[in-house]
């Protein structure tokens, strides 16, 4: 990887030698390189703001060229790959002075109707958490929610439990039927003994509002917290995980099967 990274170095300072007597998009094109990836280049050696650091703004330009992937992905990559710990703000600021990001959908604004439910259902309104995001320490507040994934041939459902201390994903689960078991499993992953203080924030889907998952819940301490009908902003903080997850891995490089995308949900997440 570091050969690689090496002759792109290279090339783009041949490319800046010679830009005064030639096109640098003839050039790039002459090299068989990106002019947006030529430009990076060459922000790399410009202190931008106070501490800007040419070795850290290298790194990220690396793991973006290696699979086009946004700042949350790098910033672990930065941990796993090199032992940095960044921000992922500051691993942000740095994309935007390198003129580099992932591919991301347009925002859209959905409208949601209210589902059906069972006999067994309960329904409640309560919004404890009321888009008060913020958490002082881990497993203070969480958030929940249930989306689609699909690969070539179909689709599977895709379960998280998310800490909004640090937004980190405490737990995922994926299957093929989106049922309470999903759910349930899921949250097996998170909640292992009784009196929890912490809040866990949903929509009101049927798999959030089933006796067995209020009983469950109450059992073990835990608030129950829910968006109210018809408002997305409410869990906007798992919706934007899922935004994120979709349009910066899983639209880029579209699954064959089931376990394709299985692996790159884990690939992703872990």
């Amino acid at each position: 990887m570091g050969s690689v990274h090496q002759r792109k170095t290279l090339i783009f300072k041949t490319i800046d030698e010679l830009c005064y007597q030639y096109p640098i998009s003839h050039l790039c094109k002459y090299f068989e390189v990106s002019r947006s990836g030529y430009y990076a280049w060459k922000k790399l050696d410009k202190p931008y703001y106070k501490n800007y650091d040419k070795n850290l703004a290298s790194k990220i330009l690396l793991l973006f060229n290696e699979r086009k992937e946004g700042y949350r992905y790098i910033t672990f990559q930065l941990k796993r790959k090199y032992e940095i710990t960044r921000n992922p703000k500051t691993v942000l600021r740095y994309m935007r002075i390198l003129n580099i990001k992932s591919p991301i959908r347009k925002k859209k604004l959905f409208h949601y109707s209210r589902k059906e439910v069972s006999l067994n259902s309960i329904i409640v309104s309560s919004n404890i958490l009321n888009r008060n995001f913020q958490a002082k320490v881990p497993m203070e507040k969480l958030v929940t929610d249930v989306s689609y994934i699909y690969h070539k041939n179909g689709r599977l459902f895709l379960s998280v439990v998310k800490d909004l201390f640090d937004n980190s994903i405490l737990a995922y689960q994926i299957s093929k039927k989106n049922d309470i078991k999903l759910v349930m499993d899921n949250l097996s992953q998170v909640f292992c003994k009784k009196n929890y203080d912490c809040i866990l924030h949903s929509d009101q889907v049927f798999q959030y509002t089933t006796r067995i998952y209020k009983d469950t819940l109450e059992s073990l301490g835990v608030k129950i917290s829910y968006s109210r009908i018809g408002n997305c902003y409410d869990n906007v903080c798992c919706e934007n995980f899922f935004s994120h997850l979709k349009s910066e891995h899983l639209y880029l490089k579209k699954a064959e099967n089931e376990n394709e995308l299985i692996d790159h949900v884990d690939d992703y997440i872990v």
